[in-house]
């Protein structure tokens, strides 16, 4: 957003949902924050427990199968619009799944699921599964059925021709069906084209893959659509579906994980990271539209900036790439790093991630001098898990939900705190308890940031800005 755009032009939001571990909405997101409660559960695969050492450096062994698991995905709101008469649940279950979020996030905007009064609506959706449910299907059936009649003939040249293709025959029979749906389903934009149809949108509809920074990067290609007034309302989605067992094997060799415990950001003792499921929805309006149709504001968009450098694996290549995006963030909003008194980190848990992130912040923030207040830092990660498309936007939920109470959410404290932490003159702290967020005259209005990134090279950074009570 260009520092010089006006007031009127800001973007807000004005509706919320989201699903998350134990969480069925932003009010129960925010006790689940306030009770500084965990979600995880083990993984509800019936072969789970056998992949389990976690003693083994093995590619085929994993340290735990706990997550932030949705254990509900497949409750399916009745009211929900229908796309075709296949549409039923287990089917196709992220799309079921974000469609259910929307509903969520329009009904809390004051909206019907289809009013007319929505008008043109922009559609952007974080979404980066290595592979959709629809996709995993149809390989299955295709390629695999087809490596697998390979190793029979290989494994069973003396066998009759008609036993190795009964053996095929069963091994395709007990997979999902192929069918025209579910290849045009297996495409990961169609979720957005979907979508769109399912609930009328006429404006434009498309997914954001952009790893772990895909909720962020959804923001900010909903609030450019509004700017540019190609929709009346915009919609900024982000999902992490369902989470096959087979794809924990992948997650575990990017991140590491736990040996079960819940992760422990910016803990001295953090050993990994745990995954996570869930989606979350922002309404979005320009806000002078909002302001005269008497909509809820919850909070302002100050600014979203992406950012992406050199490879990760280079010294300090993240905390290069993160700067970047929070400094040219603040630059955006026309606004000072220290007037943000409250960010939702991105906090892995995972040690070298927390070490890289704490020291960005003091490159950003600079040394504390005097009185002025410190930087409180929250992460949904301590206790939905990582949920990678999604984790963004739940940041971006809470934060905004935190402004709307002016209350500094605590923060799951676990001692000994990492050394960063208790270094002199840190700009930071951990909240050990909820506290009332007091804001000075030279501070006001309450800001929040909310930082992602993406161990590829890619890091995101969002500031929000309280809607000031009406006078």
């Amino acid at each position: 957003m260009s520092p010089h755009a006006k007031d009127a032009d800001e973007i807000v939001i004005v509706g919320l949902g989201c699903r998350f571990a134990g969480v069925s909405g932003p009010a129960a997101l925010w006790d689940q924050a306030m009770e500084c409660r965990v979600d995880f559960s083990d993984h509800a695969d019936p072969a789970a427990a056998r992949a389990v050492d976690p003693a083994a450096r093995r590619f085929d062994r994993l340290p735990t199968v706990r997550g932030g698991y949705l254990h509900d995905l497949y409750a399916v709101d009745p009211d929900l619009p229908v796309l075709a008469a296949g549409d039923v649940a287990g089917e196709n279950t992220d799309e079921l799944f974000l469609a259910q979020l929307i509903a969520d996030a329009l009904r809390d905007a004051g909206f019907t699921l289809r009013s007319a009064a929505l008008g043109h609506v922009a559609l952007s959706v974080g979404y980066a599964p290595p592979f959709t449910p629809a996709a995993s299907s149809w390989l299955m059936q295709t390629s695999f059925a087809e490596q697998t009649a390979a190793l029979l003939q290989r494994f069973f040249a003396g066998a009759p021709d008609h036993d190795r293709n009964a053996l095929r025959k069963q091994f395709q029979q007990a997979l999902p069906p192929v069918s025209a749906p579910l290849v045009g389903h297996a495409f990961p934009h169609a979720l957005a084209a979907h979508i769109a149809g399912r609930f009328g949108f006429a404006g434009p509809a498309m997914v954001v893959n952009a790893g772990s920074v895909s909720a962020l990067a959804a923001i900010r290609a909903a609030a450019d659509d509004l700017r540019l007034h190609r929709g009346d309302l915009a919609i900024a989605a982000a999902l992490q579906g369902p989470i096959p067992l087979s794809a924990l094997f992948g997650l575990a060799a990017l991140h590491p994980l736990t040996a079960g415990e819940a992760p422990l950001p910016f803990c001295r003792d953090a050993a990994g990271t745990l995954p996570g499921e869930g989606g979350g929805v922002l309404v979005l309006r320009r806000r002078a539209d909002a302001e005269r149709n008497g909509e809820r504001i919850y909070a302002r968009i100050k600014g979203v900036t992406l950012a992406s450098g050199a490879a990760p694996a280079q010294p300090n290549a993240m905390r290069d790439i993160l700067g970047r995006a929070i400094r040219d963030t603040f630059r955006q909003a026309a606004a000072a790093p220290d007037t943000c008194t409250y960010l939702e980190t991105h906090g892995t848990g995972i040690p070298a991630d927390d070490t890289a992130e704490l020291e960005t912040l003091c490159d950003v923030f600079g040394e504390r001098r005097g009185f002025q207040p410190r930087l409180a830092l929250g992460t949904t990660k301590a206790s939905l898990g990582h949920t990678f498309a999604a984790a963004g936007m739940a940041g971006v939920c809470k934060a905004a939900w935190a402004l709307t109470q002016r209350i500094i959410p605590p923060a799951i404290v676990a001692a000994p705190p990492h050394p960063r932490l208790t270094a002199p003159r840190v700009p930071y702290y951990l909240p050990g308890e909820p506290r009332p967020w007091i804001c000075s005259r030279n501070l006001a209005p309450r800001r929040a940031g909310v930082t992602v990134w993406d161990s590829e090279g890619l890091a995101a950074h969002c500031l929000l800005e309280e809607q000031p009570e009406a006078t």
